[in-house]
């Protein structure tokens, strides 16, 4: 569990000051209608931010501590904390470091001089933030009425496009939700009737530079599919029709599933468990992405 924490709460003070030699020494002002706080990654400190607003936009400050890892997690649950309390039509990361740049641009911060900026699309503010979790994946696609695909709309046919946005976002190449939607759309005449064509989906993920391969349509296939690569998307057969979701994995058993139970967060099982509850035929097929190790 990531928290953001303020610096009265349980020592943070102390522990901010154990790092200072480390940051601005300005790097702690409090501003109006800002926050300062502690990130905590499973209880362990491993970072701070400052965040201020400017106009329009939300200037962020952002410290990691040494060996902290998942750092790519961390701006993404921080980015969205500040879209939700903010609603900025900018965030402006300065005072950046060099050795988090990877990590910026993972999260879609493109380079402006000194800084780093990420522009929040207007999709965003069409959609209610119960739309996404903590750290900004699609996992409400009912709420998503107001957003167009074809000649529908996102909750009745979107699914293929939230899974793309998802597992793109996952392997560090964010992109933007009406990019994900319209590039499929325009590729998939099917789409327009019929909801995503699988087909589709994998060739343009892999036209967005995403290593991807696809099993079989048999369940077993799917498994072992699943249980050899580090996130995908998983396509099968539920009441409504065919549905696709993402799943990230998190151990040699268990995966997150995003978008499978409308608004369900840390929506966590076996992956064999999914296949025999979720799926109503044994046809599912999973497009994923390989191991990097």
């Amino acid at each position: 569990m990531i928290r953001l924490e303020p610096l009265t709460l349980r020592g943070n003070t102390v522990i901010a000051e154990t790092w200072k030699e480390s940051y601005s020494e300005d790097f702690l002002k409090e501003y109006d209608g800002g926050m300062v706080r502690l990130i905590r990654h499973d209880s362990i400190p491993c970072g701070l931010i400052n965040v201020r607003p400017q106009d329009k936009d939300a200037i962020l400050r952002i410290f990691f501590a040494p060996k902290t890892d998942q750092r790519r997690k961390l701006l993404a649950v921080v980015t969205e904390r500040i879209i939700r309390l903010m609603h900025p039509e900018k965030i402006i990361i300065e005072q950046i470091d060099e050795t988090l740049f990877p990590v910026y641009e993972s999260n879609s911060y493109l380079r402006e001089g000194d800084t780093y900026v990420k522009v929040i699309e207007p999709w965003r503010a069409i959609l209610n933030d119960a739309v996404f979790d903590d750290e900004g994946f699609i996992i409400n696609q009912g709420r998503m009425k107001e957003i167009p695909f074809g000649w529908f709309d996102t909750k009745a046919k979107g699914c293929g496009w939230i899974s793309a946005y998802n597992l793109l976002k996952m392997n560090g190449m964010e992109t933007k939700m009406e990019v994900c939607a319209h590039g499929l759309e325009k590729h998939s005449m099917m789409g327009k009737l019929m909801g995503q064509n699988l087909f589709t989906l994998f060739i343009w993920l892999k036209q967005q530079g995403l290593n991807v391969k696809m099993s079989l349509p048999v369940n077993g296939a799917a498994l072992k599919m699943i249980n050899e690569t580090d996130s995908g998307i998983i396509l099968y057969t539920h009441s409504r029709g065919a549905h696709y979701v993402t799943y990230r994995k998190l151990n040699a058993s268990h995966v997150q599933i995003f978008n499978a139970v409308y608004g369900k967060r840390n929506h966590v099982m076996k992956a064999s468990e999914f296949l025999k509850k979720y799926p109503l035929f044994p046809t599912t097929v999973v497009i994923g992405v390989p191991s990097k190790k």
